[in-house]
């Protein structure tokens, strides 16, 4: 078995004359001036003690791959947040989050807050206040779980967990969280 994985696409490692290897970013950025594109190289950062950003550099080539493998997975993790709340604010947001997203929202008053961290699905009902004067807040969250699934959770605790002020029948809840 060979010791040499294959560098992730986009990244690079290095080794220059002063005998350090170096994890590098490589993005192609194409434009109207430049069809074909350009390639910008970028040394991987990190911060030091003081705050300021400087260039990281290891001894060992395995050490700076290591480097670019976690920080490739660091980066499609942000990516799949980034999408996943570009999803969340937009209309192909299947048909059962709308539904949930909007029953939370009629029966607080907000609309909840909705966050992929890490491997978990975070769903965060903002805190509000029934005509009663009870105070009611809502957080949820649940690994390996998809979306639909945590806001109808989220929705069913809600619809369940409100105020005898404000409640229906069960039989209209049913009927709500089936459509």
């Amino acid at each position: 078995m060979s010791s040499r994985s294959t560098i992730p696409h986009g990244y690079a490692v290095v080794q220059l004359d002063d005998k350090q290897w170096y994890p590098l970013r490589v993005t192609r950025y194409y434009s109207a001036e430049n069809p074909d594109g350009y390639v910008y190289i970028e040394t991987l950062g990190d911060l030091n003690q003081d705050g300021e950003l400087h260039d990281v550099r290891y001894q060992h080539r395995e050490d700076a791959f290591h480097s670019v493998q976690q920080t490739s997975l660091n980066d499609e993790a942000h990516e799949r947040r980034k999408w996943l709340q570009r999803m969340i604010k937009s209309d192909v947001y299947p048909e059962q989050c709308v539904h949930s997203l909007a029953l939370i929202e009629e029966i607080t008053g907000h609309a909840p807050s909705v966050r992929q961290w890490m491997h978990s699905i975070r769903v965060c009902t903002w805190g509000y206040t029934c005509s009663c004067g009870h105070y009611h807040s809502s957080y949820w969250q649940e690994d390996e779980a998809t979306i639909e699934d945590v806001l109808q959770r989220a929705a069913e605790y809600v619809y369940g967990h409100r105020c005898s002020c404000t409640a229906t029948s069960t039989q209209e809840y049913e009927q709500r969280i089936a459509a």
